[in-house]
């Protein structure tokens, strides 16, 4: 389990609960629950994906998404376990946290924005691309 870096403030940034965590990495995917559940094997998986996905459930056992999506168990077990002070920084927008390695939209690894330290750098990038 990856623990918390404690030196960066996440003062001012919502709690980001592990249901909505799940939905913000496939949304940051571009996958819909039914491309996931497809690639991971079908109808069980479907009904597993809308139950990470409900409010108020917090599930111990789930299956291997990081085959499909960038996604963290680690992440998700400390959203579902931990107090809120003891979150993971999250990017408020997709979910990413600095633990993992995914390409930004320019030339390097996703990290904080220096302009908005809520969002990641490839949140910013897509935001951005929007504007222009």
């Amino acid at each position: 389990m990856r623990h918390v870096d404690l030196s960066r403030s996440t003062v001012g940034t919502p709690v980001i609960q592990p249901w909505e965590y799940v939905a913000m990495r496939r949304h940051a995917a571009g996958l819909s629950i039914e491309q996931v559940a497809s690639t991971l094997g079908g109808k069980a998986y479907r009904r597993h994906l809308r139950m990470l996905e409900t409010p108020g459930i917090r599930i111990k056992i789930i299956t291997n998404l990081s085959v499909v999506m960038p996604f963290s168990e680690d992440v998700y077990r400390q959203l579902a376990d931990l107090p809120a002070n003891q979150h993971p920084p999250l990017c408020v927008r997709c979910g990413w946290d600095e633990h993992s390695e995914v390409p930004d939209r320019l030339d390097g690894l996703t990290t904080w924005s220096r302009e908005n330290p809520a969002i990641c750098t490839r949140c910013e990038q897509r935001s951005d691309a929007v504007a222009a």
